[in-house]
């Protein structure tokens, strides 16, 4: 019993990819089509930026309660999709520094706030998480494109410098052909990966 035990534990270490990052594999597939249709949708748009958003706000999702998926597993999907990203865009006219500009810093966020999402749930300190991911990563760039765009509202400083560190909001410049700086969005990514570790540190003392 006791090694049956044991290997069960391992087959959920080991873990399998979550639907969304199947889903996400589907998606990129499509956007890698030379298809017609999806070269007037996303134009001269950089392929990998593309990808790379897709990726990176799925992964960086804060890990559920439960489950034997691991983030590393998808990761490695994830990669496998940039590389091919990054290979069309090179074959589309990119040069190998412009890809490289927005592999780096990708690969990063791909890293840290997947591992940062995996820790918290470990440690059962995931929704101290999410709390602060949804504030840094998602809500910020929603929030400002919510009311600056669509409501028409002037931005205050503070929401516009909160909404420009956001991974999510460095990607989509890349999308829209911008070439940002990427050392505040990154320092995001380890902030969260530090939090995350600290409240793991937390719990671990409150349980001790």
């Amino acid at each position: 019993m006791e090694v049956q035990s044991r290997v069960t534990q391992t087959d959920s270490r080991g873990g399998h990819p979550p639907l969304m990052a199947l889903l996400c594999l589907v998606v990129s597939v499509a956007l890698l089509l030379p298809h017609e249709a999806i070269e007037r949708a996303l134009g001269s748009a950089p392929r990998l930026a593309w990808c790379s958003l897709l990726w990176v706000a799925v992964l960086s999702l804060p890990a559920p309660g439960r489950g034997s998926a691991r983030w590393s597993v998808s990761l490695g999907l994830g990669l496998c999709v940039l590389g091919l990203a990054a290979q069309l865009d090179i074959a589309r006219g990119f040069t190998p520094a412009q890809v490289w500009t927005s592999a780096w810093p990708t690969v990063l966020f791909l890293v840290l706030l997947p591992a940062a999402a995996s820790r918290a749930r470990e440690r059962g300190t995931a929704t101290r998480h999410a709390l602060l991911w949804f504030l840094l990563v998602p809500g910020a760039p929603l929030f400002a494109y919510t009311l600056g765009r669509l409501g028409g509202v002037e931005l205050p400083g503070w929401l516009e410098f909160l909404a420009s560190v956001s991974p999510l909001d460095w990607l989509v410049e890349r999308v829209s052909g911008g070439s940002p700086e990427p050392w505040l969005p990154l320092g995001v990514a380890v902030l969260l990966f530090s939090v995350a570790a600290a409240f793991s540190a937390e719990a671990v003392e409150e349980s001790a």
